[in-house]
């Protein structure tokens, strides 16, 4: 593995098959996510409601699916 630091960007590369490739998208969403909540004005309570909001959303579609059977 080898990491180059350049002035704008990190640069990583991976040997091919090192690692799955479910394994590695994994790792950029969680990079991702980083990413956006560094630059997120929100508020606790606010991330809290739409993690609420989010979860009952979750569960209906669940319930209902649950329902089609």
């Amino acid at each position: 593995m080898r990491i180059t630091n350049n002035p704008n960007e990190l640069v990583i590369s991976i040997p091919k098959g090192v690692l799955d490739i479910n394994d590695i998208q994994d790792f950029l969403d969680f990079l991702r996510y980083k990413i956006l909540v560094s630059k997120s004005e929100a508020t606790e309570e606010q991330i809290q409601e739409l993690v609420d909001e989010i979860n009952q959303e979750l569960g209906n579609l669940n319930q209902e699916k649950t329902e089609d059977g």
